[in-house]
């Protein structure tokens, strides 16, 4: 089969691994638990942004508690 991507080295998966999805549209009136509240924003930020700071190249993996 014709695979049009596959991650090939740790760049790619560390570019894969930016990829997050956003609040999208009509998310603000769904009935999602958490988009209301504040501290779980927060704390979905604060995951996010380790996340985002992470390589596959890093000697160790964040621990998040």
């Amino acid at each position: 089969p014709n695979v049009p991507w596959f991650p090939v080295n740790f760049y790619d998966l560390d570019k894969t691994g930016k990829t997050t999805l956003g609040e999208g549209n009509g998310i603000e009136e769904s009935d999602h638990p958490g988009f209301k509240d504040q501290e779980y924003k927060e704390r979905r930020d604060y995951i996010t942004q380790i996340a985002q700071n992470y390589s596959m190249l890093d000697k160790e993996v964040p621990r998040i508690e």
